[in-house]
């Protein structure tokens, strides 16, 4: 994430550390604002909860972004259940996301949980009325980048073809700003 002020401190000239920080700060605040803002509009033209997440330098974590639910409840639902990220390697119902960089859609029948959920969304599929959930890889530049996902509630109704084109057309524009959260933060904590 960001510097802190002090870590963006420059001895010789105080001012440009302190002016450092302060853009730093500003610039990720405004892209994860945008990247909140875009997550909510996917939800509002989906009908569906969102998800964004953002793949880690390392490409062992999947961490949060964004999530929207037209329910603020549930959001906060959803926001908690994101901050409990795993590792790639056991990241459950991402797994083919992230490893295989394809689309999947899973069904969620009422009192079954699909084996590839991880504990984690186990406990979360048991709590909340999830049918249906949609995932796809986020990539820039041929790079994987995160992931987004709709989520069904309530409604016993698959994902289809036009949910997917949907889904991946913003995965296509999430993957740009993702992106640049990345190269901005990796340059910028870099060259305190």
């Amino acid at each position: 994430m960001t510097r802190s002020c002090a870590a963006g401190r420059d001895v010789a000239n105080p001012a440009r550390g302190w002016l450092r920080a302060q853009l730093d700060r500003e610039v990720d605040c405004s892209v994860r604002t945008l990247l909140g803002a875009m997550t909510e509009r996917l939800s509002i033209a989906a009908g569906s909860a969102a998800t964004l997440r953002r793949l880690s330098a390392d490409g062992e974590w999947l961490s949060p972004v964004a999530a929207h639910h037209p329910d603020p409840g549930m959001t906060a639902a959803m926001t908690a259940i994101m901050e409990e990220t795993a590792p790639r390697a056991r990241s459950g119902l991402w797994r083919p996301v992230v490893e295989e960089r394809r689309a999947v859609r899973y069904r969620v029948d009422p009192g079954r949980t699909p084996a590839e959920a991880s504990d984690e969304q186990a406990r979360f599929l048991d709590r909340f009325p999830v049918t249906a959930v949609l995932g796809v890889p986020v990539e820039h530049d041929g790079r994987l980048v995160g992931g987004t996902a709709l989520v069904r509630y309530s409604v016993p109704r698959p994902f289809d073809d036009a949910d997917e084109a949907l889904l991946v057309d913003f995965a296509a524009r999430a993957g740009v700003v993702l992106a640049m959260l990345e190269e901005y933060t990796t340059r910028h904590t870099s060259d305190g």
